[in-house]
């Protein structure tokens, strides 16, 4: 019996000890890998703190950076400044030739309202050509890229506005070859016939003496058509008349200015253009005289209906003319010259006649 119980005792007591030592092991594993994810997080406390201390004092970007910055920058922007010019051109062209023949309106008008597509275009196609552009570049600008950090920089913020400035002052440029497809002169054309086809009629000229003293007062009233207050002072200068004074705006039915937006851009039945010349003649230095004041007030009148622009297209074609003629005759006068060239004539002593051909 004592026997048994001295053998279970250390049968027992031999369990306790393994499962002392399993649980020693454990506790000591459990210490290893603790210590281990200690250090771990040290480690990646220490990288973060390294980089956070890089990314708050940035090396300076180097001058290749810099540049291949500026040049990242300029590319999206010279494809903005062409499409930009190039839609800006043909719109306000278009418009010149429809909405402005139709309502008067000046080229630069036409321009202006040409340039609200050109902006609507930027903003639908920005994103895109920004992202063509920059896919073109390729790899070199890639090569250089700047932090994070080094892109608030001055130094890197002032070479992107360079690169920018730049680029859309070159894409801008390159827009400009869009003037070598348009014709500038279809516009003018336009304006020109749509003057003729009725508008020639509106134009009123009146001339008084009384109303200046010493001097002529010449009121000029019709539609607001490019070019016919240049021809009516050019038509002054060629008769001898000099223009002391020069009033000229848009009048209401009622003989009050008018300088509403509708009728700055638009001609209607109400509002006319009033041309006011205050002149005088410029051998005498006083009014002209009342007998010529008829002659005077037809000749306005025919260059008030026969603007400037008619002229200048008039005189290039008189000029063509001329050239054509002129090369008519020196035609004749050679072949006149090859005839005589082709006839032999010999004459006797008795004045008689005698003829041969080569």
């Amino acid at each position: 019996m004592c026997h048994r119980t001295f053998l279970l005792s250390q049968s027992r007591l031999a369990s306790v000890s393994g499962r002392y030592r399993h649980v020693n092991l454990l506790m000591t594993t459990v210490g290893q890998n603790t210590r281990q994810s200690y250090r771990k997080i040290n480690t990646n406390n220490a990288k973060r703190v390294a980089e956070t201390a890089a990314e708050a004092t940035p090396e300076p970007p180097t001058a290749r950076q810099l540049v291949t910055h500026a040049v990242k920058c300029a590319i999206p922007m010279i494809g903005f400044g062409f499409m930009d010019n190039t839609i800006m051109i043909h719109a306000g062209h278009y418009i010149d030739c429809t909405l402005g023949v139709k309502f008067s309106l000046s080229t630069l008008a036409a321009a202006g309202i040409g340039q609200i597509f050109s902006g609507i275009g930027g903003v639908v196609f920005g994103d895109t050509l920004e992202a063509v552009f920059r896919e073109a570049s390729g790899g070199t600008v890639n090569k250089h890229k700047l932090s994070a950090a080094q892109k608030l920089m001055r130094s890197s913020r002032i070479a992107g506005l360079v690169g920018g400035i730049i680029g859309v002052s070159f894409g801008c440029t390159l827009g400009l070859v869009n003037l070598f497809f348009v014709d500038e002169q279809k516009a003018n054309m336009l304006k020109l016939q749509a003057l003729e086809d009725g508008q020639e009629f509106e134009f009123e000229v009146e001339i008084d003496n009384t109303i200046n003293p010493g001097l002529t007062t010449v009121l000029v009233r019709g539609p607001d058509i490019d070019g016919v207050l240049a021809s009516i002072t050019a038509t002054l200068a060629s008769h001898g008349c000099s223009i002391v004074k020069l009033d000229a705006g848009l009048r209401g039915g009622d003989g009050v200015a008018d300088t509403s937006l509708h009728n700055l851009l638009s001609q209607t039945p109400t509002t006319v253009l009033e041309d006011k010349f205050i002149i005088r003649n410029r051998a005498t230095g006083r009014a002209v005289d009342n007998d010529d004041l008829d002659d005077l007030a037809r000749v306005i009148l025919a260059a008030a209906k026969d603007p400037l622009n008619a002229h200048s297209l008039k005189g290039q074609i008189e000029s063509l003319e001329i050239e054509n003629m002129a090369l008519a005759e020196r035609v004749l006068m050679l072949q006149n010259n090859l005839e005589d060239r082709q006839i032999k004539i010999v004459k006797d002593g008795d004045d008689d006649k005698g003829e041969g051909i080569d």
